[in-house]
């Protein structure tokens, strides 16, 4: 709607109720004092319809919905104009398929349709908008004009194309009035300028929505499409992606086999956002695997893994990464872990206690000369060990405060007697709650439990281990 005065009048009904200055002819005082009023009023409207749609386009160069910033613009442009109705017709490159019609209720009879008129229609394919003070002439009854619903056909017409930056046609700004002669000059040009801000626009939230698509497609092929079953072992990852951006985020996982009966499960993350960190966040990943066959030892890969990084020259940017080599043996799980500048794991024991392993290491992918710890831990059945990257413990509060390793270790115990998905999963609830639904970071965790060959139930019968926990998880 267009913006109202304090008379109670629309700005553009309060400027067409003001008369021409030849109406009063200043012969005394108060002629010359009413002329002047007059004129204050006429700029004061000028200026409120002014400044009410500086903030409503400012409002539709944020919006991400194709049909509401056209319809935004749309609306714009029949007020702007005093047209009693407005459209956009689409071309078949546009994203919407239905032209969007704005005009009062009631008023229309018959809606246009540009594509039956060749004067409308070609407007479509200008570059500069046409302003047709008169249709009669040319209204053979075919319809296309349009009518209102007391039977008068829309007579005079602006149409400004709407077009991409690089001059691809999306379709036709259209503006309409029952009388003939109804639009200037200036209608046309404020039809053109919303059109040219409609069709930059539209290209923006194109190439934003495509932005999108291609990040969530290259983040899929950073981390494994399926998990692999394990004998003895429970494994479960669970990945959400920041909301804040359609850039691809750092953090990674990877579960693989390395040799006979022994496993390696890598988190990593990587500095910053988009194409660069995606091709270091590819390159830690495949050369880890690739590694990891000869590499006699975690922290001798994470070394190598370190050479490998340097070479490639990635300036500021560096790789955190959690490498952890597992042995199932028997009852118990041997886990070799070696940490490159990574957030320590946790251990959640059977019994319900929780400890933080403390395996420290120099970030990977800065200096050519690293200090990397090793550690070895036993998983007895039913213990989860849990990697996760920054983006959980860094988590925050509305208030500021950090959801931190105590935050996490605080999650923990709930989590007893549950199989490795059950765990993860309770673990970014946690800290999604935690930070009110927003997720500013990437957020990736890995949960590994060690099963028995044979779980005994109270009936006696058995079933194997993993069977065993996951139907726990619904009892």
């Amino acid at each position: 709607m267009a913006p109202v005065t304090p008379t109670g009048l629309s700005a553009t009904t309060a400027m067409e109720q003001l008369p021409a200055e030849a109406e009063i002819a200043p012969t005394d005082l108060y002629a010359r004092l009413k002329l002047a009023e007059m004129a204050i009023a006429r700029l004061e409207a000028e200026r409120d319809l002014l400044e009410s749609m500086v903030v409503r386009l400012g409002a539709l160069a944020a919006e991400l919905d194709a049909d509401g910033l056209v319809q935004g613009v749309t609306e714009a442009a029949r007020d702007l104009t005093d047209a009693p109705l407005a459209m956009f017709v689409p071309t078949e490159r546009a994203a919407l398929s239905q032209p969007t019609i704005v005009c009062e209720p009631g008023i229309l009879g018959e809606p246009p349709d540009p594509a039956r008129v060749p004067l409308l229609a070609g407007a479509l394919w200008r570059v500069t908008p046409v302003r047709l003070d008169d249709v009669a002439p040319w209204d053979d009854g075919s319809k296309g004009y349009g009518r209102l619903a007391d039977g008068r056909p829309f007579r005079s017409w602006v149409c400004a194309p709407v077009r991409t930056r690089y001059g691809d046609a999306l379709g036709g700004l259209f503006l309409a009035h029952y009388r003939p002669q109804a639009f200037a000059r200036r209608d046309e040009q404020l039809a053109y300028g919303l059109a040219t801000h409609l069709g930059a626009s539209l290209d923006n939230l194109s190439l934003f929505q495509e932005r999108g698509r291609v990040a969530g497609a290259l983040q899929q092929t950073l981390l494994p499409p399926v998990l692999p079953e394990v004998p003895g072992l429970d494994i479960a990852a669970r990945y959400r992606p920041a909301k804040s951006t359609a850039l691809v985020g750092g953090d990674f996982y990877d579960i693989f086999e390395v040799r006979p009966d022994v496993w390696s499960v890598i988190i990593g993350d990587v500095s910053g956002i988009g194409p660069e960190a995606a091709a270091l966040t590819g390159i830690a990943r495949y050369a880890a695997r690739a590694l990891a066959s000869q590499a006699p030892s975690p922290a001798l890969l994470l070394s190598q893994l370190n050479d490998t990084l340097v070479r490639f020259g990635f300036q500021e940017r560096f790789c955190t990464m959690l490498y952890v080599e597992l042995h199932p043996d028997g009852d118990v799980v041997r886990a070799k872990i070696a940490n490159g500048g990574h957030p320590y794991p946790f251990v959640l024991r059977s019994d319900g206690s929780v400890e933080e392993v403390e395996v420290s290491g120099t970030l990977l992918g800065v200096l050519s000369d690293v200090s990397l710890e090793e550690r070895e831990i036993l998983l007895a059945p039913g213990d989860v060990l849990v990697g996760y990257t920054d983006g959980v413990t860094e988590a925050r509060d509305p208030s500021g405060d950090f959801f931190g390793p105590d935050g996490l270790a605080g999650v923990l115990p709930g989590c007893i007697g549950r199989p490795a998905a059950s765990v993860a999963q309770r673990i970014e609830l946690a800290v999604l709650e935690y930070q009110a639904g927003v997720t500013p970071d990437d957020i990736a965790i890995v949960a590994v439990q060690a099963l028995p060959d044979l779980l005994v139930l109270a009936d006696g019968s058995g079933e194997d281990g993993a069977a065993a926990m996951a139907s726990d998880l619904f009892r």
